[in-house]
């Protein structure tokens, strides 16, 4: 078997774009989506993070749930609303329970993918309660999938460096299988391009593998790039690197082996391979899409936890936008619903005029795809 670990780049780069052409020929996939950050509270204070404020500080603030439902009401064409804030201590678990059920209850047609295993650690403390019955709380209040997330680098070595208050690789790897093992599905994410070796990517890798071969409840695996520019730890590393610029590109030259490291070495049990716009940019998004990518994410329209960093490529793009950038890259652009389902072709809330009031056959078609 090969050593992709080892293999030039540009051979590991063509070898991940013919494996992925196997799997999904040109076709390339996106959701039209939205994020809803409910809380800039946080305690954990990671180092990478620009957006989390601790108590009492300035920008401190937790939504109401009628804000949160309101805002969600701004774009009631999405198929999808991904939830998560900071760890704020004096949210109750019954304000998770009940953001749930308001939204469920207000936008039936969208799929809500809700909640970090960070968030759902604290949950559990809170309540008193272990993960398996905390996840069987949240699915019967209306959760659907959870985001992957808060996993950075599954080596607590280095969670210890960048984040030494977020839950351990093990307590991740615990609350993800306990949702799987629930009938929650949830993504699987890295962060990547900071203090990381590539034994340490090596390890998450394995992590994860061996998670998907237990559980079978990953839906696809998306690589974070670090966002440098507005956080503690961006200021380390530029002023060790010699300066921005120079961690810029050894940011990019880690993504442009990542990527096609991630469609050969996990592409055979997480088939999705998802890359972030937000994070590179589109035109490096665009890029990716021949180092293995195949899914392009959504269309966000509230981004804020990047921006929030100093991320400089914007907050949402328009499906139109989407599918104009994959078709311009020589591909074929399919909206998919959040479990990689079909989405009807031509059905949009957006142009028929569809509101969170609205009962009709257009809701009924649109849950038939959530």
């Amino acid at each position: 078997m090969s050593d992709f670990w080892k293999m030039p780049l540009e051979e590991l780069r063509s070898q991940a774009a013919v494996e992925t052409l196997r799997l999904h020929g040109r076709k390339i996939t996106y959701v039209v989506n939205r994020n809803a950050n409910f809380s800039r509270v946080c305690t954990v204070g990671c180092a990478f993070c620009g957006f989390g404020k601790r108590p009492g500080s300035v920008g401190a603030t937790s939504d109401r749930i009628d804000e949160v439902v309101a805002r969600v009401g701004q774009t009631p064409w999405v198929t999808e609303v991904c939830l998560q804030g900071g760890i704020d201590p004096n949210l109750r678990p019954e304000y998770y329970f009940d953001l749930v059920k308001a939204l469920r209850e207000a936008f039936p047609w969208m799929h809500l993918h809700a909640f970090s295993p960070m968030e759902i650690d604290s949950l559990c403390e809170k309540a008193g309660c272990k993960p398996p019955e905390m996840m069987g709380k949240l699915r019967a209040a209306g959760v659907a999938s959870i985001p992957g997330t808060a996993a950075e680098i599954l080596v607590d070595e280095v969670r210890r460096k960048i984040s030494r208050n977020k839950l351990p690789a093990a307590r991740w790897v615990e609350i993800v299988k306990a949702a799987h093992q629930a009938g929650v599905r949830s993504s699987a994410t890295i962060l990547f391009g900071h203090v990381e070796r590539w034994e340490d990517i090596r390890r998450h890798f394995e992590v994860l593998q061996r998670v998907q071969e237990e559980t079978g409840g990953f839906t696809e695996f998306v690589p974070l790039a670090f966002v440098p520019y507005q956080n503690r730890l961006g200021a380390i590393l530029s002023k060790r690197a010699g300066g921005m610029k120079v961690l810029e590109e050894r940011i990019r030259k880690r993504a442009m082996r990542l990527y096609p490291l991630a469609r050969m070495v996990l592409g055979g049990v997480i088939p999705n391979l998802q890359t972030s716009w937000v994070k590179l940019g589109v035109e490096g998004a665009v890029e990716s899409l021949g180092w293995g990518c195949n899914d392009f994410g959504g269309t966000l329209y509230e981004e804020a936890i990047t921006r929030s960093s100093g991320g400089k490529h914007g907050e949402g793009l328009e499906p139109e936008q989407i599918e104009t950038a994959i078709r311009g890259a020589g591909y074929e652009p399919q909206e998919r619903s959040t479990l990689y389902g079909s989405v009807q072709k031509g059905f949009s809330p957006r142009k028929k005029g569809l509101s969170p009031s609205c009962r009709g056959a257009s809701w009924q078609m649109y849950r038939n795809h959530n």
